[in-house]
């Protein structure tokens, strides 16, 4: 069978990497098929003897992917094509899959105009409702699929998402040599806790303020880095942050190289995520390859995931994300061994799960 996959969103961050490792895998798993892959850019690692990469040049969301894409896609007369987010030609009429990575837009989006909205729900709801399969990363997301588009169950499948990996994270960096460097370049006098979670809403990192403000005035010497480029641009947090007195205690490090933000992990108290919404916890992938504790919310998918591995706090309560890290800062964990998660969350499970699916 001809497949399409549309890779037209793919830019730098991890559902990025986790869907072009997971149609790597496709492709190398799934030979009998034939692959056009269409891009933004060549994609040239994707180039194989049962792949082709079509760079059409047509940003998700616009008006040419309505007409110009369209008529792409018609003239390859493709079997099956794959959509890994709702954006495609809502008149196109060959079975397609759609991958529902999440619905956050649903629920934190800030759009810029009603117009910017109504096109949203209208492409959401369109797209959704004509899919051949449907495919989701956990529960809530499929109910809600069910309740909100009235989407019969049977056509939606829950897969298993992965957390893609990025050579060098196996490397053992030299501790010693490094970390005091790091602590004078990056002004990191105090223990602290790393937030890489994103800057979008449902990361809730308002309430993470509200604790350390806290923190600070019961005479913790306990500091925030945060890790990630948009998030030291968000003016809202800055001033947030000024308000709180809390200049000296925050940190803003962008994003070092790998090498640096192994270790600023590594000699961290750990990981403090608590984010309101995950159908799949991407954005750990990092603490759970450098092997780094996690604090974090109590959502059913994470505590699936993890179980007893990590600690949990109510991420809607100030009070409860305070009491787990006072804990936590007082009796810091030690040794924590991630394998079972590594061997169970697979790209080649994952991959297993969608041919399926297509078969």
């Amino acid at each position: 069978m001809k497949i399409g996959l549309d890779l037209r969103f793919l830019g730098d961050n991890i559902y990025s990497r986790f869907v072009s490792t997971l149609v790597e895998n496709m492709i190398k798993n799934s030979p009998d098929n034939k692959f056009i892959i269409y891009a933004n850019s060549n994609l040239n690692l994707l180039k194989t003897e049962n792949s082709i990469v079509k760079k059409v040049d047509i940003k998700v969301g616009s008006l040419a992917e309505q007409v110009k894409f369209k008529k792409i896609l018609k003239e390859d007369n493709n079997g099956l094509m794959i959509f890994f987010n709702h954006y495609k030609p809502i008149f196109y009429k060959k079975d397609y899959i759609i991958l529902v990575g999440d619905l956050k837009d649903l629920y934190y989006s800030n759009f810029s105009s009603s117009f910017e909205k109504a096109k949203f729900l209208y492409l959401l709801s369109k797209n959704i409702k004509n899919a051949y399969k449907i495919i989701c990363l956990d529960k809530i997301t499929k109910n809600e699929l069910i309740e909100r588009f009235n989407v019969k169950e049977t056509e939606i499948n829950i897969i298993d998402g992965f957390f893609p990996k990025r050579p060098g994270y196996d490397y053992d960096y030299e501790l010693e040599e490094v970390s005091a460097s790091l602590a004078t370049k990056y002004d990191l006098k105090n223990k602290y806790f790393v937030f890489s979670a994103g800057d979008s809403i449902e990361k809730n990192y308002e309430k993470l303020i509200k604790v350390f403000k806290r923190l600070k005035e019961n005479k913790f010497e306990i500091d925030l880095v945060f890790l990630g480029t948009n998030i030291g641009k968000n003016i809202n947090l800055r001033n947030m942050i000024l308000e709180s007195n809390l200049q000296e205690n925050v940190h803003f490090l962008g994003s070092p190289k790998l090498s640096e933000k192994k270790i600023i992990y590594q000699e961290s108290l750990g990981v403090i995520f608590p984010s309101l919404y995950e159908p799949f916890p991407f954005r750990l992938t990092e603490p759970l390859y450098f092997d780094v504790p996690i604090l974090s919310s109590n959502l059913k998918k994470i505590e699936s995931i993890f179980g007893d591995k990590i600690k949990y706090f109510s991420p809607i309560s100030v009070n409860s994300i305070y009491t787990e890290v006072e804990k936590f800062s007082k009796r810091p964990v030690k040794n924590v061994d991630y394998s079972e998660i590594k061997e169970k969350y697979t790209v080649e499970n994952t991959t297993n799960q969608i041919l399926k699916i297509i078969d």
